[in-house]
């Protein structure tokens, strides 16, 4: 049942009860012993200066003829609609800074088809004020004094903890899972390499307060939450294969993988709200990404993004935090750029899938990110800028979203003068993002190549059935010639040592010289049989498919090293192979069937070998912390999953997620 409510759509609810708890307190949600002029928590915090008392803090937005008030037992908030959109460099992004439809709840933000929306329907209703008389006493905090009520209601949530505690899905990470982990210098060089090269394009974590956190768990291991072990764990899931040290990748690659699902079952937990915070966005996002890095299950990824995004949507993430509630720019800023790592994922899964990216522009109205550095957002200032490769790649994703659709259209194929259309605003933008990076002397030839991929893949994708029908048809050489350039732009990635490293062992989208570079290449290195086979004409061919016969020779070495780095498809090394025979035999005019047999026998041998070595050099996954034994709840530390939750109903029942990047340690970044 509501509150008592008003008759006034105008008028304005204060608080029955003053605030007790400082600001800073209330913000971070903890408790306060209200010692003046600094409690005991600021003090501990060095937050002296942020220590305040402010009584009726919080009071009821004025209505408009379409807002909705929610119940103040789930401390939502009423929200106005939205203006009429504008255009801000191509992104539609609404005029004003009303407020969203519909009601925040916790972490939540639901529409008007959820059912506490219905409170707002009823207020003023006279049949019902008395109850919301006493409906309201069911949620007075103990501060207001001793109350039979009360304290029942206090036991009920502590005996709901007790229970939701022998849940299956309720348990933590075995204790003493650090003593799994590498050498300490080892995790730092992984951590930096994380944050120096997956991080330029997908803005997933917060570096200053993740290594405010790491720093803090490397002294005392007992204290790390479940939620940023996982982080921790996935961190060097992912940077795992860019190690310089042989023997360090070979190491991550054996404790991925049960990492990975050690990940993939905590957010799995059924009915866990604990995993709807921005801390499980950025876990679930991880976990993503290490799937494809390390290969495992990376062709299913598009099925887990959008689980990823309908998180992210009912958390709000999709609304522009302008619309949502107060929050300071470093809060607005981890929110939009979450959003936007999110919808990039989506779309380069999407198209790895062969499936439609399953939302549109008009969903959602967050802004992109901005190019502010991290040193800024700590400041609050808005000074010191530099290039984003995020927000490089935020102006092209309608556009890509859109030629997705196109390339995994299903139901009819568009028409060659729509393709050409966006073959040329994709083509336009690989140029404007190559000549933006190459005018910045920040960015790093791991983030160039990283970027130029995520880019560059779609112009070939889209044009990629044309250019295998040009040979029979020369209205379509221009895709020829296209996919040719893009799949020679794969390959000259390779040169670049780091990401060489990703795209020998990762799956994905990290396969593209498989599964579209290979056959493009080797295409053009078959003459078509009409052509001149005098002996000149045989020599001037051979001089000018010099060069692209080196790259071919590239790819043959790249899926060699794909099955030394643990790719078992022999086919992937065995195919290009008696491709590169062939086309050598023509190119020479030797024997081709002999040539293919000899290159097939061959690179099957090779293969036989190295997965024999592999097989005898395999580590025995349980040498880890048992995933089975973790997963029953047999093993784990005490800490209250509830916490993040029950204590926001402490205090003035503000219930919104705008503080939810305080629940990081190291909470003096804030």
């Amino acid at each position: 049942m509501p509150p008592t409510m008003t008759n006034s759509a105008q008028s304005v609810r204060k608080r029955r009860r003053p605030a007790y708890s400082c600001a800073e307190c209330r913000r971070r949600k903890v408790r306060c012993d209200r010692v003046t002029p600094c409690c005991g928590q600021c003090g501990a915090l060095g937050l002296a200066s942020s220590c305040v008392y402010v009584e009726n803090r919080r009071v009821a937005p004025i209505r408009c003829e379409t807002s909705s008030i929610s119940s103040e037992k789930h401390g939502d908030r009423p929200q106005s609609a939205p203006q009429e959109p504008h255009s801000i460099n191509g992104f539609h992004a609404p005029a004003t800074s009303g407020r969203i439809q519909g009601t925040i709840s916790k972490t939540r933000v639901f529409g008007h088809g959820h059912w506490m929306n219905t409170f707002s329907m009823v207020e003023g209703l006279a049949a019902l004020q008395p109850i919301g008389e006493w409906y309201e006493t069911l949620f007075r905090s103990a501060d207001d004094g001793p109350d039979e009520v009360v304290e029942t209601v206090a036991e009920c949530k502590r005996l709901a903890r007790s229970v939701k505690k022998q849940r299956p899905s309720r348990r933590c990470l075995p204790a003493d899972i650090h003593r799994f982990f590498p050498d300490r210098k080892v995790m730092d060089e992984l951590v930096e390499l994380y944050f120096s090269t997956f991080e330029s394009c997908y803005r997933i974590l917060y570096q200053h307060s993740f290594r405010i956190e790491y720093e803090g768990y490397m002294n005392s291991t007992q204290t790390g939450e479940s939620s940023f072990l996982l982080q921790l764990l996935l961190v060097m899931a992912v940077a795992g294969p860019l190690h310089a040290d042989v023997n360090v990748r070979r190491e991550m690659a054996a404790k991925a993988r049960l990492w990975i699902h050690m990940a993939q079952t905590w957010l799995s937990g059924p009915l866990e709200k604990d995993r709807i915070t921005l801390k499980g966005i950025q876990i679930h996002c991880l976990l993503l990404l290490s799937r494809q890095v390390n290969q495992v299950g990376a062709d299913l990824v598009w099925i887990s993004a959008g689980s990823l995004m309908r998180m992210a949507m009912q958390m709000g993430l999709h609304q522009d935090p302008d619309f949502i509630g107060d929050m300071s720019l470093l809060q607005k800023e981890l929110r939009r750029r979450l959003w936007y790592t999110i919808l990039e994922m989506n779309v380069q899964a999407a198209l790895d899938s062969g499936m439609s990216p399953m939302i549109m522009d008009g969903d959602y109205n967050t802004k992109p990110p901005s190019d502010m550095t991290d040193q800024a957002l700590d400041e609050e200032s808005s000074s010191k800028r530099e290039v984003s490769l995020q927000s490089l790649l935020a102006r092209s994703l309608s556009l890509r979203l859109r030629a997705t659709r196109v390339i995994n259209s299903m139901q009819e194929e568009a028409s060659y003068d729509r393709v050409l259309e966006l073959g040329n605003a994709l083509a336009s933008t690989c140029r404007d993002v190559a000549i933006a990076i190459e005018q910045a002397t920040s960015v790093k030839s791991f983030a160039y190549s990283f970027c130029s991929h995520l880019l560059r893949r779609f112009p070939l994708c889209l044009h990629y059935r044309y250019a295998l029908k040009a040979r029979a048809n020369p209205l379509y050489s221009h895709s020829r010639q296209v996919c040719l350039e893009a799949a020679l732009d794969l390959v000259a990635l390779l040169e670049d040592d780091l990401y060489g490293r990703v795209l020998c062992t990762g799956g994905g989208m990290f396969r593209d010289i498989i599964t579209r570079g290979v056959l493009l290449v080797f295409l053009e290195l078959s003459p078509d049989p009409e052509a001149d086979t005098s002996a000149f004409a045989k020599k001037r061919n051979r001089a000018r498919q010099e060069p692209l016969l080196q790259d071919a020779r590239r790819i043959v070495q790249y899926t060699k090293d794909r099955v030394w780095n643990g790719d078992t498809n022999v086919k992937i090394y065995v195919c290009p192979s008696m491709m590169m025979a062939q086309a050598e035999a023509r190119l020479d005019g030797l024997p081709v069937k002999e040539a293919i047999s000899k290159a097939m026998h061959e690179s099957l041998g090779i293969c036989h070998d190295m997965l024999k070595e592999m097989a005898s050099n395999t580590t025995n996954p349980a040498s880890g912390p048992d995933l089975d034994f973790w997963a029953n709840g047999m093993a784990g530390f005490e800490v209250n999953l509830d916490s993040d939750f029950d204590s926001l109903n402490d205090g003035i029942f503000d219930f919104d997620f705008t503080d939810l990047s305080s629940q990081w340690a190291g909470q003096t970044w804030l």
